[in-house]
């Protein structure tokens, strides 16, 4: 993209490491001719420094406090984003600089309430997905505070420097394409601890259908502790001494501590520890081949609710139980003015979730393939037999398109959409 970029952590190895993992992609580049050696050893020697702290001075023009653009990337946590950002306006000297955060969760308008008023419209979520030298896909997220003109420079610099696929949306939690995928992956879990599919089978209806990959192979790839840690922030994960559920876990919700147990318990957070929903072999497909676990299935097996024995599900009852949530999910966003349109959410997922391209993305998918009456009446089915889980709670959007005869793409194209947008 021609900038010169400084890579900032507190931690001197995993500094060592994220420096040698962008090295690695560069080498990789050289080797499929996507670049020439002496063009990325001029890049890793000229336009990339490594710094353990934010303060330090480095080489004149070319260190961290003369950045005009810094995008946060830590962990989920509150708390540790806030305190980064109370010190980037300490550090940073240009007051105008574009301050944003790769969070993938959490309130952009909390972290910006770290900054003074005067930098708050300069702050925003830049939310890449991974790998981010390979996913095309960037969330754009604004605050209440973002003014027009920063909306409008990131959007510049994702499509013309970076080269990537931004799409606006507004600050809600998960925000647009994470928020959909909570109901998908936490409804696959229960699919599994109810007995009617194994992870396997699971992945296997959901790549049949056309996706690129599965939701537990999706947790082994990402890391279920990513998952853990962000249901442990939103108060939800059992305390470990008492065993207490979390305080913001109320006696209604439709919650199962299968996930985190597998995290906390067996360790088995995904492909980087060799294990996680599946068992991974370094000898096998270079690690990274998921191979079905005996000991995960033993697992599962102790969390089963209901009947001893119930009726496996077919592919097809499969997809309703685990994307029809995530299309619900997609009507409530357009109805809460957090995406501009149905196309929006189309593209988000089909750029950063693996959607089939012929299928068009999820809210395509439902006005095209499902049909909205069918996807409602199968909603409230679902909503009456599992109660406690929001997701499946039909959404005021969906049940207006199908009293007016129409699909959300005629809706909006017609202009009936509220004009109550967040962005």
């Amino acid at each position: 993209a021609g900038y010169k970029v400084v890579l900032v952590d507190n931690n001197a190895k995993g500094l060592e490491r994220g420096a040698k993992l962008i090295s690695n992609v560069f080498q990789q580049d050289v080797s499929k001719k996507r670049t020439t050696k002496k063009k990325a050893e001029y890049i890793m020697g000229n336009n990339f420094q490594t710094s353990t702290d934010m303060a330090a001075t480095n080489n004149g023009d070319f260190s961290f406090s003369n950045c005009s653009l810094v995008v946060e990337a830590v962990f989920e946590n509150m708390k540790v984003k806030q305190s980064i950002f109370r010190q980037l306006d300490q550090v940073i000297q240009n007051p105008t600089a574009l301050l944003l955060s790769n969070t993938s969760t959490l309130s952009i308008d909390a972290i910006a309430s770290a900054l003074p008023p005067s930098r708050r419209q300069y702050c925003a979520g830049m939310h890449f997905f991974s790998p981010a030298h390979v996913m095309k896909l960037v969330e754009i997220v604004v605050s209440s505070s973002t003014s027009k003109e920063t909306t409008s420079l990131i959007q510049l610099i994702t499509a013309k420097r970076l080269r990537k696929v931004g799409v606006v949306v507004g600050n809600c939690e998960g925000f647009v394409g994470n928020r959909m995928l909570f109901p998908y992956t936490g409804e696959s879990t229960f699919v599994l601890q109810e007995g009617r599919a194994s992870v396997a089978q699971v992945d296997k209806a959901v790549v049949s259908f056309g996706m690129a990959i599965g939701p537990m192979n999706m947790g082994d790839l990402a890391g279920n502790d990513i998952g853990y840690l962000i249901r442990k922030e939103k108060g939800l994960v059992k305390d470990p001494k008492t065993g207490l559920p979390g305080p913001n876990r109320n006696a209604t919700m439709r919650y199962t501590d299968l996930p985190d147990d597998l995290v906390s318990k067996l360790g088995r957070v995904g492909q980087k520890k060799m294990k996680g929903w599946y068992d991974y072999d370094p000898k096998v497909g270079r690690g990274r081949k998921p191979i079905p676990s005996p000991e995960v299935e033993q697992f599962i097996a102790k969390y089963r609710t209901g009947n001893a024995v119930v009726e496996k599900y077919n592919p097809k009852e499969i997809i309703e139980r685990v994307l029809f949530p995530l299309v619900n999910e997609g009507f409530k966003i357009l109805d809460e003015g957090i995406a501009r349109s149905p196309s929006d959410i189309d593209v988000i997922y089909l750029y950063g979730y693996g959607w089939p391209a012929w299928r068009g993305g999820p809210m395509y998918w439902a006005d095209n393939e499902v049909g909205l009456a069918y996807l409602l009446g199968r909603l409230e089915e679902m909503n009456e037999k599992f109660p406690g889980s929001t997701y499946y709670v039909p959404s005021t959007l969906l049940r207006r398109c199908v009293t007016l005869g129409i699909t959300v793409e005629e809706y909006y194209a017609r202009g009936l959409h509220q004009s109550h947008s967040k962005l």
